[in-house]
Order: structure tokens, then C-alpha cells, then sequence
């Protein structure tokens, strides 16, 4: 890796394989403030900063979810972490389904909180902004090379305008469980939240209250259904050893 990840750890003297959060765009690890001391109570829990967010440098070349996938792999061979349990938000979700498709045997489950597969996904509305502000960004960069914030503003909202692209169909050899978590008045349409559960081998479909923000707007909630899904996880894993 051409830099080093800013990462916060908890919980590291708790046995097991440890909970991997990842952010969503434009964010950072503190985004699971709440998930992080509640499951640092009885897990290893790590929350990482994306390249070129929070506190972690950018680095050169390609800024891609692709790229960002490539990281965690990195991350988790450096750390010795041969497993996790991952929890992605928005673009930190789709991070997470991309490494769970090419490293498999890397990931105990899933929870994907506002994750989608293409950008189809999100609301006429939501993207409508995100492409305003792409092309915004786009021309006072056009105007300004060495506009910095035009840049890393071009560069964030690229992401959601240009990616993912993951076919519904491959998702069936994600074999772990897998959460699906989405807010009622969520960025992303709901009937793509359902082909995401339903596409996945053992997923599950949550929807509570709030918008695209609910793992820190309604945290409560997000943590019950978590609980709960990884007692069926658990249940699982013991009925089939």
C-alpha cells in the first residue's frame, strides 16, 4: 500500500474475529461513534478512514471503490486479520459487498447499511444533487487545476456517479449471512435494497426509521437489528459446526 490507513481499535484483547466499519462517502470513522462503543464492549472492533478521507491520506493514482476494496485487503494481511466481520455504510457497504465477492474467505457476515449496486439505486432526487454538484465541481476544476476542494469534491462525488456497477446476479456466491440495513426515507430506493437482500445467498432485509444517515441518526434501532442479526449468525455458525 502506497500509504498508511488511519485506523481507531477497540476491544483488542476480546477473542475473535474482529468488526471491520467502514464509511460512507465524504465521511469518516466516526460516523459509528455508537455501533463502535457498543460492540467494543465484547468485540475487537476497528473503524477505519478510506484513503483520502478523515485522516487518511489520499495517496496517488486511482480513487475507485475498486481501489478502496484493494486497501482492506491490504489492511487485514498487515494486521494479521485473516476474518472479519464487516459493516458498511453507503459507499463503505459497497466497499464491503466488492471485498466479500473477490475475497470471500476474508468475511464472517455482512451489514450493509445504505449500500447499492449501481447508481440506479439512489432516489431521482438524491442523484440529481450528486450530479449537479459533479458538475459544479467538474468545471470550477476545468477553471482551477490546482482547485483543491473542486478536486476532492469532483473526485467524492465521481464515486456515486460513476459507481458501483454490480450485477445482482453475482451476488449469490457471497455464501456468509448478510444484513441489509435501510432507512424508511432512505437515499436509496427501497425495491433496490430488497434486490440486494434477495440476491444474496443468506440475506436479510431490516428497513427502520430515519433517511440515508441512520447508523448515527437512529443508532438505537441500528443496533438492535444488528444484535439480532448476529445472534442468528452465531445460531448459525454453532448449528453447523
Amino acid at each position: 500500500m502506497d500509504i498508511e490507513l488511519f485506523y481507531t481499535e477497540l476491544g483488542s484483547k476480546n477473542p475473535g474475529s474482529p468488526i471491520i466499519f467502514l464509511h460512507g462517502n465524504g465521511g469518516n470513522s466516526s460516523s459509528f461513534f455508537y455501533l463502535f462503543t457498543h460492540y467494543a464492549e465484547t468485540r475487537r472492533v476497528i473503524a477505519i478512514d478510506t484513503r483520502g478521507h478523515g485522516r487518511s491520506p489520499r495517496g496517488k493514482g486511482e480513487f475507485t471503490l475498486n481501489r478502496f476494496k484493494e486497501d482492506l485487503k491490504e489492511f487485514m494481511t498487515d494486521k494479521n486479520i485473516a476474518k472479519a466481520d464487516l459493516i458498511g455504510y453507503s459507499d463503505g457497504g459497497n466497499i464491503a459487498l466488492l471485498f466479500a465477492l473477490n475475497y470471500p474467505e476474508m468475511v464472517s457476515s455482512l451489514v450493509l447499511a445504505g449500500a447499492n449496486l449501481f447508481p440506479e439505486g439512489l432516489e431521482s432526487k438524491d442523484m440529481r444533487w450528486i450530479k449537479s454538484t459533479w458538475k459544479s465541481s467538474k468545471k470550477a476544476l476545468r477553471r482551477n487545476p490546482q482547485n483543491e476542494k473542486a478536486r476532492k469534491s469532483y473526485e467524492l462525488m465521481s464515486l456515486m456517479v460513476k459507481e458501483p456497477h454490480i450485477n445482482p446476479g453475482s451476488l449469490s456466491v457471497i455464501k456468509c449471512p448478510a444484513l441489509v440495513i435501510v432507512g424508511d426515507r432512505d437515499a436509496i430506493r427501497p425495491a433496490h435494497s430488497k434486490l440486494i437482500a434477495d440476491s444474496l445467498a443468506d440475506g436479510k432485509l431490516v428497513t427502520i426509521h430515519g433517511g440515508h444517515d441512520v447508523v448515527k441518526s437512529n443508532s438505537a434501532d441500528f443496533i438492535k437489528a444488528t444484535d439480532d442479526f448476529y445472534r442468528y449468525a452465531e445460531s448459525k455458525t454453532a448449528n453447523q459446526a
